[in-house]
């Protein structure tokens, strides 16, 4: 189904709330509602070229976000769908006093994948359903811009937040290593100081045998930790 057929048909699924509960029937209408919401936006651009009038304008506008609003919505239930069948693709195993021991593969593939979705659609659907504050941002954006919701446009801004968080992430983590570095700084200073107070201008003029020997091994040691002042 394509075009304008599924523009008609989609439309009838918005105006009449018909979701469907069952993965069977969502990932068909998937299919169907992206055919309706590419030929909406297509509409929307040629709408000067169609000599629409203002009122013809809002009321394809309209239609064409509500059919990339429900389109997200299918997309996110099909997400949803898919996560928690992953999370029964294994089959646990119990010991003989009813103890887990494990998991074994069920044998059997997810339904997503039997219906003919590909891991690249199922995970993007996954991440549409994890982020319903995004899939918000996206609405409201293409209201306040006279434009349709798009799942591209929800990934798109999935994908520049998760770049956000993680720039946000590494640069924590090197200013912590930047502070862990001044403290041990810091530390190692103190420590020379402590020394230079502690430690005699100048040694004894007179030492005997033992006693000079055991001050010149302590003096090496500090003499070698210090190496890397040398010069």
């Amino acid at each position: 189904m394509e075009g304008k057929q599924a523009m008609e048909f989609f439309n009838v699924v918005v105006k009449n709330n018909l979701l469907p509960a069952n993965i069977d029937e969502l990932v068909p209408l998937s299919f169907i509602g992206q055919a309706a919401v590419t030929f909406y936006r297509q509409k929307v651009k040629l709408m000067d070229q169609l000599k629409m009038t203002e009122e013809q304008r809002k009321i394809t506008l309209k239609d064409g976000q509500g059919a990339g609003e429900m389109l997200l919505e299918i997309e996110s239930r099909i997400g949803e769908i898919a996560a928690a069948e992953e999370k029964e693709k294994s089959i646990p195993q119990f010991d003989t006093h009813g103890l887990l021991t494990g998991h074994k593969p069920s044998g059997k593939p997810p339904k997503h994948e039997r219906l003919g979705m590909d891991k690249k659609r199922m995970q993007q659907s996954q991440q549409i359903a994890k982020n319903p504050e995004i899939v918000e941002q996206v609405k409201a954006q293409a209201k306040a811009n006279d434009d349709i919701p798009t799942k591209t446009a929800v990934l798109s801004e999935i994908r520049y937040q998760n770049e956000k968080k993680r720039r946000k992430e590494a640069e924590g983590k090197q200013q912590k290593t930047k502070l862990m570095i001044s403290i041990d700084q810091t530390r190692y200073i103190t420590a020379l100081d402590k020394c230079a107070r502690i430690l005699p201008q100048k040694p004894p003029k007179d030492w005997n045998e033992n006693a000079f020997k055991e001050a010149k091994t302590k003096a090496q040691i500090l003499i070698k930790r210090l190496e890397v002042f040398n010069g």
